[in-house]
């Protein structure tokens, strides 16, 4: 079953890769500000509400990558949103300056709902994860982690992967308890250069 209702066709990500730059180029020409909402080109193909990650990439090295998974907004306003956080305010990174357009490539990824997982220890997690398709969430009371599904390019196990997330979410190095909660969902993702 296909969760996104999503055509795979040029014509859509075109409008999707357009709109990040727009939001991206709009900053550099108006002082940094955000596009506003009245200026994001309304698509009907993206009016559902839906939780998007927008990163930025130069080569293998990223550059940015914000979003939610939570559907929040309208997609199209969500991809604006997230496409100036990743360009300009993900702390991991230094703000991209205009020349660097010409050599950044944009991914949007698309979140399905996530789904709770029913977890009785680590090695039971660890059981459930499907590497390469999996995104994972996982929460232990306000220390929260997302890896998107690609993320397991950088692992060669599931327990690497898990590890690394853990560690990004800053959770103690102990073994899974109750109180910590996980969940998985897939993304679809359209990608293209920017600029």
């Amino acid at each position: 079953m296909n969760c996104f209702p999503f055509k795979d066709d040029a014509e859509l990500k075109n409008s999707i890769i357009s709109l990040a730059n727009q939001a991206i180029s709009y900053a550099f020409l108006h002082n940094g500000d955000r596009l506003p909402d009245h200026l994001i080109v309304k698509n009907p193909e993206l009016c559902e509400s839906m939780a998007c990650f927008v990163s930025l990439s130069e080569g293998e090295m990223l550059r940015g990558c914000v979003g939610t998974t939570v559907a929040n907004d309208r997609l199209d306003t969500n991809i604006a949103w997230y496409a100036h956080e990743a360009a300009f305010h993900d702390p991991r990174f230094d703000p991209i300056q205009r020349e660097d357009l010409t050599k950044l490539t944009v991914k949007v990824s698309l979140l399905s709902k996530p789904l709770p997982l029913v977890v009785e220890n680590e090695a039971h997690l660890l059981e459930q994860l499907v590497p390469n398709k999996d995104g994972l969430i996982i929460q232990y009371g306000q220390l929260t982690g997302v890896f998107l599904p690609c993320m397991w390019q950088k692992f060669n196990s599931p327990e690497a992967f898990l590890v690394a997330l853990k560690e990004k979410a800053g959770w103690p190095q102990h073994s899974w308890t109750q109180a910590m909660k996980a969940s998985v969902f897939q993304t679809y993702y359209f990608e293209g250069p920017l600029g």
